[in-house]
């Protein structure tokens, strides 16, 4: 049955699927630049990497996106720090993680994963070579797990979560995945409910380690520098203001929020705005400052910062990079996405101590269950709710202080993982060498 899986799956899944991203690229941008970076990609790595790595041992790090590389950031650096002979290989799937991950230490080199052709991936392994793989969270390749196991190379996954509604577990993949999952070395899973979900998916019991999630790691870390945001930290703009952070926010999360604040600050005038959509693209800031125009809220864009004036209500961050920082000015942020189809970094404000809100739509974050349990974070549903929560917010700093605290207090109580995981993943490759 796997060997059946094996030929239909390189057959009639992965060729069609390559010709219709082909057929994309070429009236989408960013599949575009997908395809034209792994054009060359193995004669490139044949002739470049001998040169680069020499005899060190490789270790090979796999992302879908960027927000994963500063999930597995914490523990490139551990293993750096831990050895600094190691060679660290970072691969990656989207444009977006590959345009924003900079080559620099511990990064040792960085390119796109190939497509999961077999011939190809058996290429590529081949050149790399890596005493083990690993891969952050998901973007598990079918392909580049069967090889790797045949060549004995140990794969670990960390930061392993799963919705309790995952495509995973229905009748159609689970089989899949069963076959997939038994062959890794070890699944690292962020807390003990998931230790369950992943015995579902065929690994076994004394494969998986409870190390907890490295975004605890990742946002306590980056919390500890500002420099990229110190022109505002004491910008007029913001004085005396109580400020609103909405972060990586899609139309559906503005739609609701621009409405709301306008009903908060025609009660509460020293209240202040800052939007920082998900992808700051011109089309995408445009949206916004005509949605804050028709709701009587005056905008400057991050770029424009010194044009602005007493009447702006509203800063667009349009440039990426910079929210982590951002939400350090907040008095109270909203995390977006949870308007539109799923809710991203939670941790990123909970970390300041500043209240935290989102909408419904979280049911793919384990963090923001464990905010909510906390009495860390709240959820809302409409406009009304929003208005009612800024106002209690803004008025009732018991209360702010209240659900700030504890924000804090959890992301604290839950740093160390990626101590942990480097310290396994150093045993083990002493153990290859």
């Amino acid at each position: 049955m796997t060997q059946i899986l094996f030929f239909l799956y390189n057959v009639l899944i992965i060729p069609p699927a390559i010709f219709f991203l082909s057929i994309i690229s070429l009236f989408n941008l960013k599949t575009r630049k997908g395809l034209s970076g792994r054009f060359g990609l193995i004669k490139k790595l044949k002739n470049e990497l001998p040169v680069k790595k020499s005899d060190r041992d490789v270790t090979w790090f796999h992302v879908s996106s960027y927000g994963e590389f500063l999930q597995a950031k914490p523990v490139l650096d551990q293993l750096k720090k831990k050895n600094p002979k190691l060679f660290i290989f970072v691969t990656v799937f989207s444009p977006s993680g590959f345009e924003n991950i900079k080559v620099e230490q511990p990064i040792d080199y960085l390119c796109y994963l190939p497509f999961d052709r077999y011939f190809t991936i058996k290429k590529f392994i081949s050149i790399i070579n890596p005493k083990i793989a690993v891969i952050v969270r998901h973007d598990i390749w079918p392909n580049c797990v069967w090889l790797l196991h045949k060549k004995g190379i140990p794969l670990y996954l960390i930061d392993a979560s799963l919705p309790k509604n995952s495509s995973r577990f229905k009748p159609l993949f689970r089989y899949l995945n069963q076959v997939l999952f038994c062959k890794l070395a070890g699944v690292f899973v962020i807390s003990e409910e998931e230790v369950r979900k992943f015995q579902k998916l065929g690994v076994e019991s004394d494969k998986i380690k409870i190390f907890g999630d490295t975004k605890y790691d990742q946002v306590y870390e980056r919390s500890l520098n500002n420099e990229k945001i110190t022109q505002l930290i004491d910008h007029p703009i913001l004085s005396n203001k109580k400020v609103l952070v909405a972060g990586s926010t899609w139309q559906e999360d503005e739609a609701v929020l621009i409405s709301a604040f306008r009903q908060v600050h025609e009660k509460n005038k020293d209240t202040f705005l800052i939007i920082a959509p998900h992808e700051p693209a011109l089309k995408r800031i445009t949206d916004i400052e005509q949605q804050c125009h028709k709701a009587n809220i005056k905008t400057v864009r991050w770029s424009d910062l010194g044009k602005f004036e007493n009447e702006t209500k509203c800063l667009i961050i349009d440039r990426i990079g910079l929210l982590s920082a951002i939400y350090s000015l907040g008095d109270v942020a909203f995390v977006g996405g949870s308007f539109y189809y799923k809710i991203h970094n939670v941790l990123e404000p909970a970390v300041f101590g500043i209240p935290v809100f989102f909408g419904p739509k979280m049911t793919t974050s384990a963090e923001a269950y464990k905010l909510l349990e906390h009495e860390a974070a709240l959820i809302v549903n409409s406009v009304a709710q929003i208005v009612n929560l800024l106002t209690k917010i803004f008025k009732n700093t018991k209360f702010a202080k209240k659900y700030g605290d504890n924000a804090k207090n959890l992301v604290k109580q839950n740093i160390g993982s990626s101590k942990r995981i480097a310290a396994f993943l150093i045993d083990k490759l002493k153990d290859r060498t």
